[in-house]
């Protein structure tokens, strides 16, 4: 990519961007046509930054652009990439709120949102919106074609308002709503809950966390291999979702302490809530990361790490996230210790963990995912 192409020309003005993670040769952009159709449209509005929350941006084409009253998002991954590029373009630092936190502060003017992924989490964002917004506050959203469900324009009316849907430009569309006070949400969708078979508990997990409704293929395939596994004093579920590797882990009394981590603030918490409901009474053998994987974490290195790794990058599919974190675990793992991963079969992880382990051998395997089992020598 040329570094012409990292600069992005809005009514705003012109702001470089990077996308985050960074890596060499990047071929693709840090914004798409879905985020200058929210910039084209509030600047036509002409309502003042201060007024403005920005929601689900991916990597600081719209915060750094309008200069928002704050970002409010689910991904320390974006809001690492935010906070990068204000930096780089000289701009002050935006204040950032979880997607588990409240909203803070006199409600905006304004909601410029980039249509996440998981349809469960666009309306729990829309209902909190709901509740918050004044009369007359518009929210403009977009999204990809290709990843707009067709509910969209009617889920802005039934938890907005009135709800403009406008022409589509470069495989992205724009929706524009006004806030009708009138209008009685229903309540946000919350945790959803499932039956584990392989830990016998309800497992429960937040609107914007992955295989929230049932135990995805992969991760079972290898709590089937847990009992091949030695106990170990200090355990990583990296990637954790609602927690449900280490928890499995930690009920088969193969840890003693368990370090749930994700990117996702909801996954997280998630798995903090679930940890509470199956372990009351052991609770403190738990903790928690919400973060670029392993990457700021400075505790105690693990003896095993349990990882489901993703291979998307919000809207992207991209499996360099994977293999980043994979290249993670080598450095925050003890001499002797073992990452036990599962990854889809066209997937070849192979090379990534031979440059990071010393011993790399295949657990188990069938017609969609392989189990690796990669090892670091026990001297060093």
């Amino acid at each position: 990519m040329t570094a012409d192409a990292t600069y992005l020309q809005s009514p705003f003005g012109s702001v470089q961007l990077q996308r985050y993670p960074t890596r060499r040769q990047e071929r693709l952009r840090a914004w798409c046509s879905a985020d200058e159709l929210l910039l084209d449209a509030l600047s036509g509005l002409a309502v003042p930054g201060k007024q403005v929350l920005v929601a689900n941006d991916e990597h600081g084409a719209l915060t750094v652009s309008v200069n928002p009253r704050a970002l409010w998002t689910d991904s320390a991954l974006a809001a690492t990439a935010v906070r990068r590029n204000l930096a780089a373009n000289h701009k002050a630092p935006v204040p950032v709120v979880w997607s588990t936190s409240a909203l803070p502060g006199e409600p905006p003017a304004c909601v410029v949102l980039r249509i996440p992924k998981q349809l469960p989490y666009f309306e729990y964002q829309l209902a909190h919106l709901s509740g918050n917004l004044p009369a007359g506050a518009t929210v403009l959203a977009a999204g990809m074609d290709k990843h707009l469900s067709p509910r969209t324009a009617s889920l802005l009316e039934q938890y907005i308002g009135p709800t403009q849907r406008h022409r589509g430009r470069r495989k992205a569309r724009l929706f524009q709503s006004v806030r009708d006070a009138g209008i009685a949400a229903p309540p946000a969708p919350d945790m959803c809950c499932y039956f584990c078979d392989e830990l016998q508990a309800q497992l429960c997990a937040m609107p914007n966390v992955f295989s929230r409704e049932k135990l995805d293929a992969g991760s079972r395939l290898l709590l089937q291999q847990l009992a091949l596994l030695p106990p170990v004093e200090r355990l990583v579920d990296l990637a954790c979702g609602n927690g449900v590797l280490g928890l499995a882990a930690f009920k088969m009394q193969m840890v003693g302490k368990v370090l749930c981590c994700d990117e996702s603030a909801m996954a997280v918490a998630s798995a903090q809530y679930n940890a509470q409901q199956l372990f009351p009474n052991e609770f403190e053998h738990f903790e928690f990361l919400h973060g670029d994987g392993l990457l700021d974490y400075r505790g105690t290195a693990a003896q095993m790490v349990l990882c489901n790794p993703p291979f998307h990058s919000q809207h992207t599919v991209d499996e360099y996230v994977g293999r980043r974190l994979l290249a993670q675990c080598s450095e925050h793992l003890s001499a002797g210790g073992s990452l036990c991963l599962v990854a889809n079969r066209h997937l070849d992880y192979q090379a990534t963990l031979r440059r990071g382990f010393d011993r790399v051998e295949k657990l188990a395997g069938d017609s969609k995912f392989t189990v690796w089992l990669a090892h670091r020598n026990a001297r060093e």
